[in-house]
């Protein structure tokens, strides 16, 4: 008389299949959670440089609107073809577009970081979730 081995050897084949997937999900959780961490610190870190970049190039352009010109280029102001009034159209348009960089740049955070965190923690929490239920059975 045999024992029933085949009960024995789907029992554990079944153990080790689940094991696998257990472990594969592991994986990819932990990969989601790597590439969200990943698009938050990018994201920071170019907003950072695009602060920077809107920063100094303010500074440039208010440092141009600063200079003075001749006293017979602002009483020719009143006509938008002259070349000093396109000038200094040109740098408050690009004063406009440096306050605009900073203002996103200010808003990245509550907008893009901020829910980047959130997500990878959630992640995070059912890979702990995942690996409790594997550890019980």
């Amino acid at each position: 008389m045999q024992p029933p081995p085949r009960k024995v050897r789907v029992t554990q084949e079944l153990k080790h299949t689940h094991a696998e997937q257990m472990s594969r999900l592991q994986i990819k959780h932990q990969t989601e959670c790597d590439l969200l961490e990943d698009l938050r610190t990018f994201s920071q870190k170019r907003a950072a440089v695009e602060r920077d970049y809107a920063q100094a190039l303010q500074k440039l352009a208010n440092q141009y609107l600063k200079r003075e010109w001749p006293e017979s280029v602002t009483e020719e102001q009143a006509d938008h073809r002259n070349m000093y009034c396109v000038w200094r159209a040109y740098l408050e348009g690009t004063v406009q577009t440096t306050q605009s960089r900073i203002s996103t740049c200010d808003n990245y955070k509550v907008q893009v970081a901020d829910p980047a965190k959130m997500a990878r923690l959630q992640k995070e929490q059912q890979l702990r979730k995942g690996s409790w239920s594997k550890s019980d059975v």
